[in-house]
């Protein structure tokens, strides 16, 4: 379990809003993402409450760049699901943590089996559940079936507002910590790349090779743009590498295995974020980067707030794979424009500037407005 250190001291007065709220969200990347406005309406609604998030190890530093929760329980879920090989004693520790908080709410966003379970463990007054198999509702005081066509951030967000919380005005934006700010900018520099130069952003991997778009594309794409004078930097996560082979034998800047909250902010550095339906492009969307996702014909998860940021196959069944190079291209081009144009953050864009994501003026060397506050990254207190 993490527990979360002060960042506000003058919380509001207690009164009746005050609750111990337990949030589940374990995996993945984009779905952790995807819970950030029911966290920051649930913070609205509750704002004296103590808000608890149960997630996997490797979520943890995303969640707390998100500077809503106020505790942090950790489960591993590899662990869990071998029962007889520490297992148990995994489930045991986790239901000892739960019942020491006592919680008065459970909001379940995953709905596994065995978050029902503990969910139910829980004893709370009110477990909100978003159910994908109606097996599962009796866990809950509040089931509510998931709808398979609105985006998933709607899709929580309709859990709450049958609960009655008001998610009116949803937010979807988080800050990345200075530290990663800066880390990413220095990693931006050691790549030979410069600053407030047009680059677009290259994240070609997902963990479901149906939603890929292939190398043997996104390569032939970024020689077109480095021919036309437009930086180009691939990401990746650590098991990507290998297969950026062909990009680190061409020459072109490779980050692949650099930490999540690094590459956001290497993404944050460039102009465009270009890449199928992956965790990095959602979370790129939220901190204020301008983003192209790939994605299959009927697929939801658009860039939330941004569904024409996208790219289709020119029909239902057929692949992300089978997308045309030149339309990428065309539209890489039509956002990274070397005339004036409309930034993605409304102001003129003169020649030979790119628009970045608009935090970066907390950054060393200095970026466009803020919208954000990135000094606001770290744990709230109720004290």
């Amino acid at each position: 379990m993490i527990s979360r250190g002060p960042i506000n001291p003058c919380s509001p007065p207690k009164g009746q809003s005050q609750k111990n709220i337990l949030l589940i969200r374990w995996k993945s990347i984009g779905e952790v993402g995807f819970t950030l406005p029911a966290l920051r309406c649930l913070r609205s609604s509750f704002p004296d409450s103590r808000i608890t998030y149960l997630t996997s190890p490797e979520f943890v530093p995303l969640v707390q760049s998100f500077s809503v929760a106020d505790e942090i329980l950790i489960v591993d879920r590899n662990r869990l699901k071998r029962f007889f090989s520490g297992g148990f004693l995994e489930l045991l520790k986790l239901c000892r943590a739960i019942s020491r908080i006592r919680f008065d709410i459970v909001v379940d966003l995953q709905s596994y089996g065995e978050t029902a379970w503990l969910s139910w463990l829980t004893r709370a007054p009110q477990r909100w559940g978003l159910v994908h198999r109606p097996s599962r509702a009796w866990a809950y005081t509040r089931a509510i079936p998931r709808d398979e066509v609105v985006h998933p951030v709607d899709a929580h967000l309709q859990v709450l507002a049958q609960c009655g919380v008001d998610t009116g005005h949803p937010e979807n934006v988080f800050a990345l910590p200075p530290e990663k700010l800066l880390a990413a900018e220095n990693l931006f520099l050691e790549l030979g790349l410069k600053l407030n130069v047009p680059t677009v952003f290259i994240q070609p991997f997902t963990s479901s090779s149906q939603k890929d778009w292939p190398l043997e594309k996104w390569l032939p794409l970024a020689r077109r743009l480095r021919s036309l004078e437009i930086q180009v930097l691939f990401g990746g996560g650590p098991a990507d590498r290998a297969r950026l082979g062909p990009a680190i034998s061409e020459k072109f800047p490779v980050t692949a295995g650099a930490d999540l909250l690094t590459s956001c902010g290497l993404a944050a550095h460039c102009t465009l974020v270009v890449g199928p339906d992956t965790g990095l492009l959602h979370l790129a969307n939220a901190v204020g980067c301008r983003v192209l996702l790939l994605k299959h014909f009927t697929a939801k998860e658009c860039p939330y707030g941004h569904p024409d940021w996208v790219i289709t196959p020119p029909r239902a069944g057929v692949l992300v794979a089978e997308i045309e190079l030149e339309t990428v291209l065309a539209e890489i081009l039509r956002v990274v424009s070397p005339k004036p144009t409309e930034s993605p953050h409304g102001s003129s864009l003169r020649a030979g500037e790119c628009a970045t994501s608009p935090f970066l003026e907390n950054s060393p060397t200095g970026g466009p407005e803020n919208r954000f506050d990135v000094t606001d990254s770290q744990p709230r207190s109720n004290s």
